[in-house]
């Protein structure tokens, strides 16, 4: 059109350095862009965009087309936007056989963003070790101010206090009755109504004393943290990772504050020597702290690497949907720091292995409440040994759903240098696998399902000594 860029750019509207790289193919730009070169042009849109691409490109497109283009947390692993778009400028067909490849792996696994997200989720924690100082450090501040102002602390008063805060502060007010009162209310903690000043936090009815604290100071740290008004307007379904983000840093939050790091580092450092696991004694520390006692072993992950040096261990939440499934069993959170250990999540279509103390517990949660577990596993024969410590209770948000979480601890030289070589004496030692189907062990009592992946690699393995025999 006889264009230069810099007339582009003012007929446009769009600056002179994203034209020239837009030209450069570095650029990709999205449809409103693509308005208004073509308004500025005098053209129609498809005359600068292929309507009609072919059959191999049809993924790209898709890609570029949908939620996952937009979703993906790139930017927390130092991955922009721009390194995406010069890989498919560069290699359009390569990229493009690598997207068919994910979505098949996808679909195979039952995949989708919102797996991804988490998944991404637990990545950056375990890069992190699971401790952020900024996050102890604001929860500690605010944790002294409230032992400050209340001399005698018990779950009542402590909510009040913070149904008060919120108010007083942020102009919150608290509804614990509504959600309640409408279907579909299981499973939901709660949920943040904005306004124009303040705003409203719903409350679960179905939550305890302790739950209802804990859903009051996530609110208090997410008020605290958001600094961006993007983010106040977040998402409560948490389709995004700066959602999801948001959500872990504010229980990351509450923790700190209703579990001190450094109350429960003295606690941990009196429980570890002992001669003994005293499950008493842990029990009691379930109890101390305002926090759910369900929260305090997932705590324990974010202090033990950093101040106990025990940086090989595992995180998992396992549940049980009594009513509707039972007997089947499903993970729904874990991390994994220094490696990837055993159990981690697998295909839920494969059963958990009955051998696990975070099994046993679930089955033999009847009437009890909660129930403790420990056991020593070893996954195989030959595999490393674990110390387990395992929680399990009736999730009150579910009605029929037993919940059970479980911290593996690699024993290795750094677990014994803190609890001692005799400090597993007394706790019960199985070896175990991962689940029924990949399971060597060939008299097992708890077995629920055929070997059969097993036993088809154990075919393979044949057949291809078979083979390098023949070739030898």
């Amino acid at each position: 059109m006889g264009f230069s860029l810099k007339d582009l750019s003012q007929e446009s509207g769009l600056s002179h350095s994203y034209l020239n790289e837009i030209e450069k193919g570095k650029k990709y730009p999205k449809l409103e862009k693509l308005q208004k070169l073509a308004d500025a042009l005098g053209v129609a849109v498809d005359e600068l965009v292929s309507a009609k691409m072919g059959r191999q490109l049809h993924p790209l497109l898709s890609f570029l087309e949908s939620d996952l283009a937009t979703s993906l947390p790139l930017s927390a692993f130092g991955i922009g936007e721009q390194d995406v778009y010069d890989l498919m400028s560069h290699s359009p067909e390569k990229f493009t056989s690598f997207l068919m490849t994910v979505s098949e792996l996808a679909k195979s696994f039952d995949v989708n963003v919102d797996d991804l997200n988490k998944a991404a989720l637990r990545a950056y924690l375990e890069v992190n070790n699971n401790h952020f100082p900024y996050l102890e450090e604001l929860g500690s501040t605010m944790g002294r101010q409230l032992r400050n102002d209340i001399t005698e602390l018990n779950p009542l008063q402590t909510y009040q206090y913070f149904k008060k805060k919120l108010e007083g502060d942020f102009g919150i007010k608290v509804d614990d009755e509504k959600i309640g009162q409408k279907e579909g209310s299981d499973g939901l903690i709660s949920l943040f109504k904005r306004a124009d000043k303040g705003g409203i936090l719903y409350l679960n009815p179905s939550l305890d004393i302790r739950q209802k604290i804990f859903a009051l100071v996530k609110e208090l740290g997410a008020q605290h943290l958001i600094s961006d008004d993007s983010l106040k307007n977040r998402d409560p379904l948490k389709t995004h990772f700066s959602d999801l983000l948001l959500e872990y840093q504010t229980e990351y939050f509450a923790g700190a504050l209703l579990v001190p790091e450094n109350e429960l580092i003295a606690d941990l450092k009196r429980f570890f020597s002992l001669n003994a696991f005293d499950q008493e004694l842990f029990s009691k520390v379930f109890d101390k702290y305002l926090a759910p006692p369900e929260f305090i072993i997932e705590r324990l992950t974010q202090v033990l690497p950093h101040h106990f040096g025990l940086n090989q261990l595992f995180f998992l939440r396992c549940n049980e949907e009594v009513l509707e499934s039972p007997g089947r069993y499903y993970i729904d959170q874990e991390l994994h720091l220094g490696q990837l250990h055993h159990p981690h999540g697998v295909s839920l279509r494969e059963h958990y292995c009955r051998r696990w103390v975070t099994i046993e517990l679930l089955a033999g949660l009847e009437d009890s409440s909660r129930l403790i577990g420990t056991q020593v596993s070893q996954m195989g024969e030959k595999g490393s040994p674990y110390f387990l410590l395992s929680f399990a209770h009736h999730n009150t948000l579910y009605q029929g759903k037993r919940t059970c979480y479980t911290l593996g601890l690699a024993i290795n030289e750094s677990l014994n240098s803190v609890v001692g070589v005799d400090y597993y004496e007394g706790i019960e030692k199985k070896v175990v696998g991962r689940t029924c189907e990949r399971c060597t062990i060939s008299d097992c009592n708890e077995r629920v399902s055929p070997p059969s992946i097993s036993i088809r690699a154990d075919k393979d393995r044949l057949q291809r000594d078979l083979i390098l025999s023949l070739l030898d």
